[in-house]
């Protein structure tokens, strides 16, 4: 999505609703995390944002990368307290999301979760515990 404006749009347009729904397909393969209703509502509501999902991810491999370096530069810290969960099978790969956050904020809440890419309709209860206990001062620095 990080090509010229126009060119992705067009081509997401040409296939809208097989594209969107290629992502519930491959992130929830057997169909239970969402009801047909709420897969049909995410399928129109991302149609009718593709503007802005694409002007989204562009902006991630350009101006949002500039500033995040930028900031890494000059030594730019967030200094309110960050809660982060994420799917624990990116460390399989190499991903460390605990340290690439805490480089940038030092006051971090960090858990690993084994729910997928849709963790809020997968697991609501262990986000919103999460959630809770992040925004808890004796919980910080974890």
């Amino acid at each position: 999505m990080a090509q010229p404006i126009g060119l992705p749009e067009k081509m997401i347009r040409a296939a809208a609703p097989e594209f969107f729904a290629s992502f519930p397909d491959a992130w929830d393969p057997d169909g239970t995390t969402f009801t047909h209703e709420e897969r049909a509502y995410y399928i129109d509501s991302s149609i009718a944002a593709i503007d802005s999902i694409v002007a989204g991810y562009r902006a991630t491999a350009s101006i949002d990368l500039e500033m995040d370096r930028a900031d890494r530069e000059h030594g730019a810290r967030l200094a309110m307290p960050v809660g982060v969960i994420s799917q624990d099978r990116g460390s399989q790969f190499g991903f460390d999301a605990a340290s690439l956050w805490r480089a940038w904020a030092p006051d971090l809440t960090y858990q690993p979760t084994a729910s997928g890419h849709f963790m809020a309709e997968e697991n609501p209860d262990e986000i919103t515990t999460f959630t809770t206990l992040a925004t808890r001062p004796s919980a910080r620095n974890h």
